[in-house]
């Protein structure tokens, strides 16, 4: 039997991709895989949205018995096992941030030796691929969670945004907005700056408006939990958004072009004060592609994934906790 060990390096404050990690870590559990996360002895354990996964610190983790799963910009780690005798996977979240900072520790592994790779998206899944036509490259996609995320019992004309990526752009359209656009001048924004999971939930439930403010992405989940809590989209894909965005699920511009994106945010909110079948027809869309991106897809692939990597992780059919 071997264990799965996830490893995360925190050092504060929300990392997206520290929710997924632990997402992978309580699900295989739960399917009967011995899985554990794994973070330094001083990193702080993310606080801004309830998990089951165990998290160990300075535990001994030979590599005869154990997997290693390291996230995308592990730099000082890959290059201290570049030469040791473990199965090594590495979990792409971003492809943007390997390129930046992984691409040359990983060239100093031996070719029988080469890590595997796992992504959230088919984006980077064929990055992969590209980039390591020899190496086995697996994905499961990252998830808008459906137990959390859902519409509430009632909606404000409001604009909820995340402007952490991009506060330049972020602040320009807040301001050109009521200027360009006058009849929305009086709409709430709520900026979801820092706020915990459950509340961002909450927000979207709540709001007849995401200005998206996706940047430079792997996947890009914010949108994705905005649709399954029914609020409408307007904005940027960041790129790797492509693979979800349609002219039925949002209006979505160019990257960077803010007056477009002004622009598209109000279409939006004209269609959410009108009302009737349009809107509920571009909600419905919202509701679909968060469906196609939910917990249940990604708890069966997961299974399925973790099937082909490691069987013998599997101690039963069944939760371990």
């Amino acid at each position: 039997m071997r264990r799965i060990v996830y490893t995360f390096y925190s050092a504060g404050g929300q990392v997206g991709g520290h929710k997924m990690i632990l997402r992978h870590v309580e699900t295989l559990r739960d399917l009967g895989f011995d899985a554990v996360a794994y973070t330094g002895a001083k990193s702080p354990a993310p606080a801004w949205f309830a998990h089951r996964a165990p998290i160990l610190r300075d535990a001994q983790v030979p590599p005869d018995r154990h997997i290693l799963v390291l996230p995308d910009d592990a730099v000082n780690t890959l290059k201290q096992i570049a030469g040791l005798s473990y199965e090594t996977v590495v979990f792409v979240q971003n492809h943007y941030s390997f390129a930046d900072r992984s691409i040359a520790p990983l060239a100093l592994f031996p070719a029988d030796r080469f890590p595997r790779f796992l992504g959230v998206s088919p984006s980077i899944e064929a990055f992969l691929r590209r980039l390591y036509p020899q190496a086995r490259v697996h994905t499961v996609p990252a998830f808008a969670d459906e137990r959390l995320f859902r519409p509430g019992p009632e909606r404000q004309a409001a604009v909820a945004h995340a402007p952490r990526k991009r506060p330049t752009e972020a602040a320009a359209i807040r301001n050109l907005f009521p200027v360009y656009h006058p009849r929305h001048a009086d709409l709430a924004w709520r900026a979801l700056e820092g706020a915990p999971e459950a509340e961002v939930a909450q927000v979207f439930g709540a709001s007849s408006l995401f200005l998206s403010l996706s940047k430079l992405e792997g996947l890009g989940m914010t949108p994705l939990e905005a649709m399954a809590g029914g609020a409408l989209c307007a904005g940027f894909t960041g790129v790797a958004g492509r693979d979800y965005a349609t002219a039925d699920n949002g209006v979505w511009v160019e990257e960077n072009d803010c007056e477009a994106a002004v622009d598209a945010l109000a279409e939006a909110a004209d269609l959410a004060a009108t009302g009737g079948p349009a809107l509920r027809r571009r909600q419905d869309a919202g509701y679909a592609t968060a469906r196609a991106w939910s917990y249940a897809a990604f708890r069966q692939q997961l299974e399925e994934v973790w099937m082909q990597i490691a069987p013998d992780a599997r101690i039963r059919n069944g939760p371990l906790d």
